[in-house]
């Protein structure tokens, strides 16, 4: 199979007929499926409970998956050969998944707009460019909040589609004895409670950790200033006891010059030294 043919099929790839013929009673899994839905349920896992503490990772994930498809779908549909499409679609999906990973901020915006943008594509299923149109803008506003309020938004998005990434993979996997039409909607509720309650601890331990190391800095800074001020004090004390000890020296000094110099004759001595002439 050429490279021509593997894009031809990924064309013509149809997710939701695949996932309904999955979930279909009876249906026995092969290999090639168990293992897309182990890899989809455990990636659906993870970004919903770390969405936030590893959103740099996600970013270079969705960046290079997301970079390559759309270099490649361009290139091929602007009648460049496929082997050309594949080099520009590796080179968008790198430095996507680079600037994703190296830039926080921009990791944010790329990984909220694939997860809002994913998580419309799988609601809506949009069958024209206008409802493609329609969830890219509402992914693109949801990045473009994720800037400003980094933590709330990128915990919802990544929950959310981690929920309804994982939920329906598990519900491959149970016996058809517990299948329901509403199960597989629980399972992304309790995915997405679960997802919800840890990444807030996780964000709570992560601001605790920083406030005790500011804390402990100002502290220290404080210690700091408090240790120069008491030997600005003691130096000052120094230098006044100085002075006053050089003061006391000369008054001293001139004292005994004083009483050397100047002696005062009273009149009994004068008259005294009459007598004796």
């Amino acid at each position: 199979m050429n490279l021509n043919e593997i894009y031809e099929r990924v064309q013509k790839f149809d997710l939701r007929a695949a996932v309904d013929e999955i979930r279909s009673a009876g249906h026995v899994l092969t290999q090639t499926e168990m293992t897309a839905l182990i890899v989809t349920a455990v990636a659906g896992i993870l970004i919903c409970l770390f969405g936030l503490k590893l959103v740099r990772l996600w970013a270079a994930l969705l960046g290079l998956a997301a970079g390559f498809a759309a270099g490649a779908g361009v290139s091929v549909t602007a009648g460049l050969d496929i082997i050309p499409a594949v080099i520009i679609g590796g080179a968008a999906g790198l430095i996507l998944a680079a600037l994703g990973a190296a830039l926080y901020r921009v990791g944010v915006f790329i990984t909220v707009f694939l997860a809002v943008g994913l998580f419309g594509v799988r609601m809506i299923d949009p069958q024209n460019w206008m409802m493609l149109a329609i969830c890219a803008g509402v992914a693109l506003v949801a990045a473009i909040l994720a800037v400003k309020f980094v933590t709330l938004m990128t915990i919802l998005a990544t929950v959310i589609f981690g929920a309804v990434t994982a939920g329906p993979a598990v519900y491959c996997f149970l016996p058809e004895t517990v299948l329901g039409d509403n199960l597989s909607i629980i399972l992304c509720a309790a995915f997405g409670a679960l997802g919800m309650i840890v990444q807030l601890l996780l964000e709570s331990r992560k601001r605790k950790r920083q406030n005790l190391k500011k804390a402990a800095e100002i502290r220290e800074e404080n210690s700091t200033a408090n240790e120069v001020e008491r030997a600005r004090a003691m130096m000052e004390e120094l230098d006044t006891e100085k002075s006053g000890g050089q003061d006391s020296v000369s008054r001293e000094i001139s004292g005994t010059d004083g009483d050397e110099g100047l002696q005062t004759v009273s009149l009994d001595d004068i008259e005294d030294i009459d007598e004796e002439e």
